[in-house]
């Protein structure tokens, strides 16, 4: 079983609201990343939610996606990966994305779970021009590593170069949102789309 992970934890501190409920493309930006993300053909989906939890996860009613609570939340991403990890006994390996990249989709998601497949890396990461950044999959052979993170996955990439696959995708997908700057430039993107 391979496990889609969306980290929606945080508490969108920079943006002065919360970030993953604000609307993008007629739906909240968290669904509109979950939609896209179970879309893609994993056989698990799972939703690590904290910060407004109960807010959150009426967002994503109708989904077929299960989640779990991060009470630590505020702690870092780390926390988010150590509930994760404890949430998927049964994965043999997961992808980790953020609730906040709205411009993605199911295909983009999709490449990570082929290369899954078809290649004998342990990681798949991918590159945006010259910038390594979420969603990166990982072999369950690495779930202690992320386990034990206080941040991103930044720590468990580098020490495991050797056994890394890197997918390039274009430059202008690295968009996350974190400031009311980024959500503007989402917006006028995303309606681009349309």
């Amino acid at each position: 079983m391979i496990t889609a992970v969306v980290l929606a934890a945080g508490a969108s501190t920079r943006m002065g609201t919360h970030k993953l409920l604000l609307p993008l493309g007629g739906e909240a930006l968290v669904r509109r990343t979950v939609r896209q993300v179970s879309a893609a053909g994993f056989d698990d989906v799972l939703v690590i939610v904290g910060h407004e939890h109960e807010r959150v996860l009426a967002s994503l009613q109708d989904l077929d996606v299960r989640h779990a609570i991060n009470a630590q939340y505020a702690t870092g991403m780390g926390s988010s990966f150590r509930v994760a990890v404890e949430s998927m006994p049964e994965s043999e390996a997961a992808m980790f994305a953020l609730a906040d990249q709205p411009l993605l989709g199911a295909a983009h998601y999709r490449r990570l779970l082929d290369a899954c497949r078809t290649q004998a890396a342990g990681i798949i990461s991918v590159r945006y021009g010259d910038v390594t950044a979420p969603p990166h999959l990982f072999d369950r052979r690495y779930f202690p590593e992320l386990a034990v993170l206080e941040h991103g996955a930044r720590p468990v990439l580098q020490r495991h170069q050797d056994d890394r696959h890197i997918l390039h995708f274009s430059p202008e997908l690295l968009l996350d949102i974190d400031t009311p700057e980024d959500y503007e430039r989402a917006k006028a993107l995303v309606s681009d789309e349309r």
